[in-house]
């Protein structure tokens, strides 16, 4: 078949979509489970090109042009970044890739560095995203930050020399700071918005602004840092001088503590989520690090199986301008979407009666 004789039945099949039967409503997850009131939702995974394409072609055009065949994106995810509005970024260790799901697009594609052959990264770390669009990855084998455009081009690289391995990232769109975690200085170190150093926080102890093996950070709306201090188990929470000001967290397996943190990320309604990796959850705090809930459970995805709240050793986060919280689930090598349910979120989804509130088998 042609396509003229392709285009014109897709343009009468179109014509005559709204006589289409209507899908089935689908069903929601939420946390926490039970009577309480809902404040966690899931919404979907992705784990291959097809699941970024879902929603951007018209289910008539696929059954007349024919749908190509999904292909797995990932193979060990470790870090995520969201723009809110459309793009999300996500790093690949075993691949050394740097892949950008286009919400709006709905492609996948790659980050390329002119004359700089694929993959372009050693060990691509940790991610963030300023309100201007623009992306920082941090190469920890290279030991520097690679910024790029709001177009996706590679513009500079910093760093080099000063950092020994970095790998958490979060910029200030306020203060207009980069600050990278250098998890092998065991410090944290400020850049302003084009790659000049500003000074270092912290050095190796478990004292109040020491870190063992920090692995990530992040702000809030007051310009303070909170510093996951992994191997201490723990959060610290910085004044945008670097001066202690509290922290939270300890190890072990009760609500609250951890075993082996990896990742946080602050809300814009002042939550803290931090992603405990072989708790298989991720845990919420607020500022002040008071506990609030505890999201997820042990799942290993089998025969194309996805379980809402399940993990296989969690990695990233991110929570966008949107309230949408990205999460790295490494070893099932996907991401998950969840959503807090804030206003907004809930005039629109409204939670109709009937509709389950518990997570399956978690």
């Amino acid at each position: 078949m042609n396509r003229f004789v392709q285009a014109g039945i897709l343009v009468v099949l179109l014509l005559i979509a709204g006589c289409a039967p209507k899908a089935a409503e689908r069903q929601r997850f939420f946390w926490p489970p039970g009577d309480a009131r809902p404040r966690i939702e899931y919404l979907e995974f992705f784990y291959s090109d097809d699941d970024v394409r879902r929603g951007g072609e018209h289910w008539l055009a696929e059954a007349v042009l024919g749908k190509s065949q999904p292909h797995k994106v990932f193979s060990r995810p470790h870090a995520v970044a969201a723009d809110g509005k459309g793009r999300v970024f996500v790093s690949d260790v075993a691949q050394r890739e740097v892949f950008v799901l286009d919400r709006t697009a709905h492609q996948v594609r790659t980050l390329k560095i002119p004359n700089v052959p694929q993959p372009p990264f050693k060990f691509p770390g940790g991610l963030a995203v300023d309100d201007a669009g623009r992306l920082f990855v941090a190469d920890s084998l290279e030991g520097k930050i690679i910024e790029f455009g709001a177009d996706e081009k590679a513009v500079r690289g910093f760093g080099k020399g000063q950092l020994q391995r970095p790998t958490g990232l979060c910029f200030d769109n306020r203060l207009k700071r980069l600050y990278v975690v250098d998890t092998g200085a065991h410090q944290v170190v400020a850049f302003d918005g084009e790659g000049k150093s500003l000074g270092t926080f912290g050095r190796r102890g478990s004292g109040p602004g020491e870190f063992n093996f920090p692995l990530d950070v992040d702000v809030d709306s007051e310009g303070n840092l909170y510093v996951l201090d992994s191997m201490n188990a723990r959060v610290q929470v910085l004044d945008p001088q670097g001066r202690f000001l509290r922290e939270f967290g300890e190890r072990g397996t009760a609500l609250g503590s951890f075993r082996i943190p990896k990742a946080l990320s602050i809300s814009p309604s002042g939550h803290v989520y931090v992603t405990d990796s072989t708790a298989n959850r991720f845990v919420i705090f607020d500022l002040q690090g008071q506990y609030l809930l505890s999201v997820g459970g042990e799942a290993q995805v089998t025969k194309g199986q996805v379980t809402p709240g399940g993990f296989f050793l969690p990695m990233g986060i991110e929570v966008d301008a949107n309230e949408a919280i990205w999460v790295v689930d490494s070893l099932n090598a996907m991401i998950h979407k969840y959503q807090y349910l804030n206003d907004q979120y809930l005039q629109k989804h409204p939670i109709k009666q009937g509709q389950t509130f518990r997570p399956p088998g978690l």
